[in-house]
């Protein structure tokens, strides 16, 4: 994966960020809740938005290799359909070895892209109880005076 270009729009509040991956762009974007215009950041934005492209970019890859995958089992199973197909055989270990990793790969994407939507929600969940604790303690010290 490829980092290509980020860019933070600070009067709109959207991060843009974009990424290539197997041949193909993938871009995505983050917006400020208006909430937290005030606590609004471009690092933070663009984090968010590189971790959405990056998961737009897995998924992609997940469906080319979804689709070896189904090519694989299709051919497993219409050979396996023959009379004479030995499933002990050597050649038929390989086949099926062939068609257990693309599925395995089909597999480890799922993961990585699950891992991806957790840490997000994680990392947004986290800023928020920061900012949360940053502005009250603000509030504090202003009491304090």
């Amino acid at each position: 994966m490829k980092f290509i270009d980020s860019s933070y729009d600070e009067k709109e509040g959207i991060s843009c960020v974009t990424m290539q991956h197997l041949g193909k762009k993938f871009t995505d974007f983050a917006t400020v809740h208006p909430d937290d215009k005030e606590n609004a950041s471009s690092y933070a934005g663009c984090e968010y938005a590189e971790i959405r492209a990056t998961i737009r970019a897995l998924k992609y890859e997940r469906k080319i290799a979804k689709q070896k995958a189904d090519e694989a089992i299709d051919f497993m199973k219409s050979c396996s359909g023959y009379a004479k197909f030995d499933k002990d055989s050597d050649t038929a270990k390989v086949m099926y070895r062939q068609m257990n990793q693309r599925i395995k790969r089909v597999n480890d994407l799922t993961d990585q892209i699950n891992e991806l939507i957790d840490e997000l929600d994680k990392k947004i969940h986290r800023r928020a109880i920061v900012t949360g604790a940053i502005k009250r303690k603000k509030e504090m010290s202003k009491e304090d005076k």
